[in-house]
């Protein structure tokens, strides 16, 4: 299982000397322990360079690491002289054969047994694999001698190193240099051609260097050690001993009992022909039900080829550390098809062959949509399961070519399948999953005690004297454009976002904000409570506003935003678990999938009239953590609280009639729904809203194209 560290934890120089540095222990050993593939193309690579790296090599295969190695053979002057008397079909299985020939003489020799027995067992293991390059010039004389490394990690990370150093102990005797180049910084351009120029080298695509593959036979000469000498690293999953390919066998089994109702849920989606969607309230476990589905059908089938659509980067990772805890071996699918492609493309051959039992492939709706994916994926056999997370996403009509029409099972999850003002995309979407399976809803999740109880308190920001005049213009605007929607249909738009903007940065909310958050903290003093475990969701472009007026509070809050790295939100996570900061303050790179559950307060100033972001958003704060008795949802809800006069009321009833269905659907499930009816009822009751009250969205929007 790979671990946790990332490439970009390293302080990478752009360049090494072994005059001052050891190139082995210092670089090339803290880049194999958090790599997941290694490619080498080298002048020169002995076996004994395995014991200067070994602590690195160690790390590299328990995170399941792949290596590429392309070298010149190891042939001496009289190898050479044989070969070129041979007939040109014999040459190329002359030098390989001969070159793994001195590989053994020369340990045996030097009484390496450790050595031998680690490179036996890295290639049995499939761990290492070697090819020999050798120029169209090399029986004249010639020879390859590229000085390339390539490191990725499991979260697309990537390091090159160009440079003097062979693979070998004597090399790290000599001055030797490197260059360094990353993926995530001004040397990604470099990392990209040296990563294509390996791959084509591979693949023996240039005209002037031919990579010669190591033939089964020749392999078994080194692999015949394993029978002598035992592993000497930590065993992988179950394999066939006896022979050189490996037959995968996952123990694909469950670490906890699924609840009741995803059970249910699971034998439905079997008697509908394994397809269906989990319309399940946020925090109630759709993750750990498909998987659950995914590993039975694995145990009736024998066989089974997963493939997993997320909508975003970091839920490949959590979806793979999810799938990992159950047996499955995921290759996560996304960003550069140098990253993923042939590596996926290898394990589809693989199980189409039945070389191995299941195939899991983890990747974004906007990889799953591209064609280099669907490319492959059309090559894959069945038994195959798409599992759509999230999937009021895929209905969208750039992302619908990932709905792979050949998997013959399939699951969609979604808290809200349909899509909101889109009635295209919804039905795709229960055209190709089929029907809601199960629809366990926010409250039974509740009652059974699987979410936690939440308070909700409706905040009442009114618009300050210059946004009630912009709100009146641009609702003037609208209603004219809308006596002739087709013709006006993009400055309609437009002006649509610029009303709903308008409000989502109303200036009332910020003070109304720290205001709240003073009394807040000196509560929590009062009671010898620490004011910690705090989530601002933000409108966009405000969510620095709130970071630098919070922090001028003396609070430790931290973005959460898109543009933040991977490898650092998993850092940002935990140390808001453990309170290491106060708070976070995030747009919507929190409404899907990002497990927040130590939240116990959240303040809600983006106005958003969509269930899908806020019903998202009410989901990450309800999961339960330990002791959280319940949570508080602080909705900041602008109105015309005082300032109906100067709306008008047909304004001030517009105004609000958007914001109530999202008060509808929080008050009605909180502990305290009475107390938030409460506090807005003298407004709704002026402006005769009271039909309106306990109306929830979709009931509007079902209204609404009923009217239409």
């Amino acid at each position: 299982m790979p671990n946790q560290y990332s490439l970009q934890d390293l302080a990478i120089k752009k360049t090494y000397s072994s005059l001052e540095v050891d190139l082995v222990d210092e670089v090339v050993v803290p880049l194999l322990q958090r790599s997941l593939n290694y490619d080498r193309g080298v002048g020169f690579f002995t076996s004994g360079w395995l014991k200067e790296a070994a602590k690195g090599l160690l790390a590299f295969v328990k995170n399941d690491g792949k290596a590429r190695i392309i070298t010149s053979p190891n042939l001496s002057e009289r190898d050479w002289r044989i070969i070129q008397q041979a007939d040109q079909d014999r040459q190329e299985g002359l030098i390989v054969a001969a070159s793994i020939d001195n590989v053994i003489t020369d340990l045996e020799k030097s009484l390496s047994s450790d050595t031998l027995a680690a490179l036996a067992w890295l290639i049995r293991d499939n761990i290492l694999e070697f090819r020999f390059a050798v120029p169209q010039a090399c029986l004249e004389g010639g020879m390859f001698h590229s000085k390339l490394s390539l490191f990725s990690d499991q979260y697309g990370n990537g390091v090159a190193l160009h440079g003097s150093q062979n693979d070998s102990i004597q090399a790290s005797l000599n001055e030797e240099s490197y260059s360094a180049f990353c993926s995530w910084n001004e040397g990604a351009k470099w990392f990209e051609e040296h990563r294509y120029r390996f791959d084509q080298m591979w693949d023996n695509l240039y005209p002037k260097l031919r990579v010669l593959r190591v033939p089964e036979a020749e392999k078994e000469k080194l692999i015949q050690f394993t029978r002598t000498y035992s592993r000497p690293y930590p065993a992988l999953p179950a394999e066939d001993v006896g022979t050189t390919t490996i037959l995968i066998k996952p123990a694909l089994q469950l670490s906890k009992t699924p609840r009741d109702y995803q059970q249910e849920a699971i034998a439905a989606w079997e008697e509908q022909g394994r397809r269906g969607i989990f319309e399940m309230a946020t925090g109630t476990g759709k993750t750990i039900t498909a998987i659950s589905a995914a590993v039975n059908v694995f145990q009736s089938e024998g066989r089974l080829a997963l493939v997993v659509l997320v909508p975003y980067k970091h839920l490949v990772d959590q979806w793979i550390e999810e799938l990992q805890e159950v047996g499955f071996r995921p290759i996560p699918c996304y960003e550069s098809t140098n990253f993923w492609k042939k590596n996926a493309a290898e394990s589809i051959r693989e199980f189409n062959a039945k070389l191995v039992d299941h195939l899991c492939l983890v990747t974004t709706h906007q990889t799953g949509s591209m064609e280099p994916f669907r490319k492959m994926l059309a090559r894959l056999h069945p038994p195959f399961l798409l599992l759509g997370d999230e999937i009021h996403e895929l209905g969208a009509a750039n992302y619908r070519k990932a709905l792979a029409e050949q998997a013959p099972w399939r699951i969609g999850l979604s808290a809200t399948p349909d899509r909101w003002y889109d009635e295209e995309g919804t039905s795709v979407l229960r055209n190709y999953f089929g029907k809601t399976i199960i629809k366990y809803e926010l409250h039974q999740a509740i009652n059974d005690k699987a979410l936690t109880p939440y308070q909700y308190y409706p905040e009442k920001i009114d618009f300050s004297s210059e946004e009630i005049y912009e709100y009146l213009r641009l609702s003037k605007l609208i209603a004219h454009m809308s006596c002739d929607k087709e013709n006006n249909q993009d400055r309609l738009e437009d002006l649509l976002r610029r009303r709903a903007d308008l409000i989502g940065k109303a200036a009332n909310k910020i003070p109304r904000l720290l205001g709240m958050i003073e009394e807040h903290r000196q509560a929590c003093a009062k009671n010898g409570e620490k004011f910690q475990h705090i989530l601002v969701y933000c409108n966009k472009g405000t969510h620095r506003e709130v970071l630098a007026a919070m922090a001028g509070l003396g609070l430790r809050m931290h973005e959460f935003v898109h543009d933040v790295p991977l490898a650092e939100r998993r850092n940002i996570l935990s140390a808001f678990s453990k309170g290491d900061i106060d708070g976070l303050v995030a747009i919507r790179c929190l409404d899907q999938g990002v497990d927040v559950p130590a939240t116990r307060r959240a303040y809600i100033l983006a106005s958003s009239t969509n269930p899908r972001e806020f019903v998202q958003r009410r989901g990450r704060i309800l999961r339960k953590a330990e002791g959280k008795q319940f949570a508080q949802v602080y909705d900041f809800l602008v109105g015309p609280w005082s300032t109906a006069e100067y709306l008008g009321r047909d304004s001030a009833k517009g105004l609000l009639l958007r914001q109530l269905p999202r008060f509808a659907e929080f008050s009605l499930d909180a502990v305290n729904s009475q107390e938030a009816r409460d506090a807005i009822w003298d407004t709704i009751l002026s402006l005769d809203l009271v039909a309106s009250l306990r109306k929830r969205p979709w009931e509007v929007y079902q209204e609404m194209q009923q009217n239409n």
